[in-house]
């Protein structure tokens, strides 16, 4: 796995730009980008504070998306998990009545 391609590919698909990245990651823009580039290798405590800036874990950074779950359902479903059962009853229904008028 390319470290520094899946970064970008993660921060482009949020819309984040580095520097905005950086700063929801606590890290300096100059050290994400050298990342970014290949510059320099990001250590543990630094991909995690990455991947949370993602909102995201390790390990869906590193798994095999090829066979995982995309990472942008695998966040509505955590935040699904946060809501009342009502509220997911209406996001179920908001859903379904989205995908009904797509079709």
């Amino acid at each position: 796995m390319d470290i520094t391609k899946r970064i970008i590919e993660l921060r482009e698909l949020k819309g984040y730009s580095t520097n905005k990245l950086a700063a929801i990651a606590g890290l300096s823009q100059g050290f994400v980008r050298q990342i970014e580039l290949g510059e320099k290798q990001p250590t543990v405590d630094s991909m995690s504070k990455i991947c949370a800036g993602l909102g995201i874990s390790l390990s869906d950074f590193f798994s095999d998306e090829e066979t995982e779950i995309p990472i942008d359902i695998k966040q509505l479903v955590t935040i699904a998990k946060t809501l009342t059962p009502g509220q997911r009853e209406a996001l179920q229904l908001f859903l379904e009545r989205m995908k009904n008028d797509i079709q």
